[in-house]
């Protein structure tokens, strides 16, 4: 039994479509025992949940950002740098269908981490794109100017976004 669940929960799955049945009580109680093992991510199928864990974890080193540049992305844990490497091979033509639009949605409460999500989603898209330090550079740079514009204090976010966010990268070879 999983620490705080019930029987029959077994191993914290990484993608919660491969459970026989998915109701809210065994969402929750397997994001639950996943966060307390510092998984905050986990699938359902090619949703990404992300749980804020307010404090620093190393998920994020170099390290671990080639690991999901060079790999089947299928053998590794969940994560933003997977959905990242996905959308940029889907965009680039990397599988059967050809280039593909892509598009991902960055959803949650204040303070859940939308903006660092965003940030990390797109420091690994450019990582994908070879020569485009200072395309990066100058993309992350972007968003303090945003925020700077209807943010607000809130008890759980000194720096809340009032307003919604529309990022859109154009690629081309």
């Amino acid at each position: 039994m999983v620490p705080g669940g019930r029987a029959g929960i077994g191993t914290l799955p990484p993608d919660l479509a491969v459970l026989p049945e998915l109701n809210e009580e065994l969402l929750l109680e397997t994001l639950l025992s996943r966060f307390r093992e510092q998984k905050i991510y986990t699938y359902i199928g090619d949703i990404l949940i992300a749980i804020n864990p307010f404090c620093s974890l190393p998920l994020y080193e170099k390290s671990v950002s080639e690991m999901y540049k060079n790999h089947d992305k299928s053998l590794l844990p969940p994560h933003i740098f997977a959905v990242a490497a996905r959308a940029y091979e889907a965009m680039r033509g990397r599988w059967t269908t050809g280039p593909q639009n892509q598009c991902i949605v960055i959803s949650g409460e204040s303070g859940s981490g939308k903006t660092e999500s965003t940030k990390l989603l797109l420091r690994q898209m450019m990582e994908l794109c070879p020569g485009n330090s200072q395309l990066e550079q100058q993309i992350l740079q972007v968003n303090p100017l945003l925020e700077a514009f209807g943010n607000a204090q809130t008890l759980i976010n000194d720096n809340s976004s009032r307003f919604g966010k529309y990022i859109q990268l154009r690629f081309s070879d």
